[in-house]
């Protein structure tokens, strides 16, 4: 199995979404296909054209390509938002902060190692995909059932505590101030 450096949930959890994703490609591709193939049987149907005729039908066609590749890609960029969205909920219940460093996501080596695994992912027979995808890899995991849970959990409870002290500290030095003047 091509590697991402990622322990074996997510990347399962990252093929999930590249199944999905190529899913979504596939289906736009199928009514691009689909634009040329209507312009081909609604407007073709005599055997000469002037160039005006060629060039009015083209642009017609270029216009349904274009708004339906434009909407696309917005729906690609809001799904992306989506996933985030849920991670990001996911690290906060847990008081953590994740950063993604944007300059890599044009990183040309790793967008081919991506692909890589991809390729190596999908090239496997549709029945080893059958037996490797089991239905409860469709959600996340929750965290409370992994080993992290307790140190997060003790650590949140020391840095409460530490948070505690210190407000009687102020208290005190505040009280402490305003008895001396």
């Amino acid at each position: 199995m091509a590697d991402l450096g990622l322990n074996s949930h997510h990347q399962e959890q990252i093929l999930s979404y590249m199944r999905f994703a190529k899913l979504q490609r596939v289906q736009r591709i199928k009514a691009v296909d689909n634009n040329f193939g209507d312009l081909k049987e609604s407007r073709l149907v005599e055997d000469t054209f002037t160039v005006d005729e060629v060039s009015d039908m083209l642009d017609g066609l270029r216009a349904v390509v274009h708004g339906e590749v434009e909407t696309e890609l917005i729906n690609m960029a809001h799904t992306n938002v989506l996933l985030l969205k849920q991670l990001f909920g996911q690290s906060e219940k847990w008081h953590l902060k994740l950063q993604a460093d944007i300059s890599e996501l044009e990183n040309r080596d790793l967008l081919e190692q991506i692909k890589d695994f991809e390729d190596v992912q999908f090239s496997k027979k549709q029945s080893d995909y059958k037996m490797s995808f089991s239905p409860e890899h469709k959600k996340l995991q929750p965290l409370n059932e992994s080993g992290m849970t307790p140190l997060l959990q003790m650590e949140i409870e020391r840095l409460q505590e530490e948070n505690l002290k210190l407000r009687e500290r102020m208290k005190s030095t505040e009280a402490q101030v305003y008895d001396s003047c």
